[in-house]
């Protein structure tokens, strides 16, 4: 097991309910579990509002480029999964 994960595992354990995270679990595991601490700290802030989506999201709305809130029918997962730069479906790179 590398440092990094321990050093994840403790960060995610001290900085949220991250209750059912083990130390061993998968990389996919620890993303779920990032992504959800940052959708509950920063509520329905957008990220690429807040760091500057030009350019970088890769789904722009209607009503995106209006205040710092999320304001379109995506899921927050996935906007912040796109931020981070995770391919998942639907926002694979073409």
């Amino acid at each position: 097991m590398s440092n990094l994960k321990k050093a994840l595992y403790v960060l995610l354990y001290d900085q949220s309910d991250s209750g059912d995270l083990e130390v061993n679990d998968s990389d996919e595991t620890y993303v779920d579990h990032i992504v959800n601490t940052l959708i509950q700290e920063n509520g329905k802030v957008c990220p690429f509002k807040n760091y500057d989506c030009i350019g970088h999201c890769k789904v722009n709305l209607i009503g995106c480029a209006e205040g710092l809130n999320i304001e379109c029918n995506r899921e927050h997962e996935d906007i912040w999964k796109d931020f981070i730069g995770i391919e998942t479906e639907g926002n694979e790179s073409e």
